[in-house]
């Protein structure tokens, strides 16, 4: 039986930190949308996106810790919400146009499904995104650098209504406002195929497929080459082209690291903070894909560089941190 949560000041500042997190992790690391480089902009847009993303994170979280699932149940939860941001949420998933895209009707036409009304590659991308950026990510480095919360919830009976609350009500904005947008709606089958599929996911991780790995007795894998692994990897996936070698080429590369990752976790002496090296990783492979982003209309070149350069410089310091906790508590850990 799961542990009741501390008292809320002793947990204020983990809750703080996914709020402001996961969004920031979400939509701006790679500085596309025309609010790059406006400061004003983005901290009115928390607003909105710390309940989204932020509320998604700690309610996935909750979830995971209060059910003792692993961190692919975790994943798997998180590739529901992949799902639903796209499909229920922000409607994306089968908009035509965009018009905060320039480039959205070419990427789009790629790899277009037209039976579906879904594009492949756009769809791989954001789910992706969604799982390691929204919440993987954010979850993980929360567990690493606050140890005194490992496995216990951050949110108790007041705190998920109000989550959960504030969750939705964030979601019908940003459904408006994509209604709004796009001028459309999805059918009700697409809206019925969705929500399968999140049902689905939600489904698998609770199965044996989400329950936790036992650790190996191997060596630990040095945390700085888990950090450049990751953010190589990032990087990689997001510069595929726009195609279906570029699809496949995605699908490899994450069934790859997927493998790669449950392999290491099963054979060496793995830990959360190995998987916040890797979620630092990740997100220093993320910014770096914010320099090469066009750059949007009505923003600077200035203005773009400033929110890279402040951005990578915090994921470079927060990878600096994941890191010095592993070898303190390594160190600790051999000292017993």
């Amino acid at each position: 039986m799961t542990a009741p949560p501390e008292p809320l000041r002793d947990r204020w500042l983990p809750i703080l930190a996914l709020l402001v997190s996961a969004p920031i992790c979400a939509e701006f690391l790679q500085a596309y949308l025309p609010s790059t480089g406006d400061l004003g902009f983005m901290v009115v847009a928390l607003l909105i996106f710390a309940p989204l993303y932020g509320g998604a994170a700690l309610l996935i979280r909750e979830v995971a810790v209060r059910r003792g699932l692993g961190w692919a149940g975790l994943l798997l939860l998180a590739a529901g919400f992949g799902i639903a941001m796209p499909g229920l949420v922000d409607l994306a998933l089968f908009a035509e146009d965009r018009p905060d895209i320039g480039y959205w009707r070419e990427m789009r036409q790629a790899t277009l499904i037209e039976p579906l009304g879904m594009s492949a590659h756009p769809t791989t991308s954001w789910v992706a995104g969604h799982v390691l950026m929204s919440v993987a990510a954010p979850v993980a480095l929360v567990s690493a650098l606050a140890p005194q919360h490992r496995g216990k919830p951050l949110l108790g009976r007041v705190g998920i209504t109000v989550t959960v609350g504030c969750f939705l009500v964030a979601a019908l904005l940003i459904r408006d406002d994509a209604i709004s947008m796009y001028d459309y709606q999805p059918s009700l089958a697409q809206s019925a195929a969705v929500g399968g599929a999140v049902a689905v996911l939600s489904m698998l991780a609770f199965t044996r497929l989400g329950k936790p790995v036992s650790p190996g007795s191997r060596a630990p894998i040095r945390m700085p080459w888990l950090v450049l692994a990751a953010a190589v990897s990032m990087f990689t996936f997001d510069v595929l082209p726009w195609t279906w070698l570029g699809v496949a080429l995605a699908v490899l590369l994450l069934a790859g690291a997927a493998s790669a990752v449950r392999y290491l976790a099963a054979t060496s002496s793995w830990s959360v903070l190995e998987i916040g090296a890797l979620a630092a990783g990740a997100v220093i492979g993320r910014t770096l894909i914010g320099f090469l982003a066009p750059v949007a209309e009505g923003v600077s070149v200035a203005a773009k560089l400033t929110q890279n350069v402040i951005l990578l410089s915090a994921a470079v310091v927060v990878a600096w941190l994941v890191t010095r906790r592993g070898r303190r508590e390594g160190v600790a850990a051999r000292g017993r």
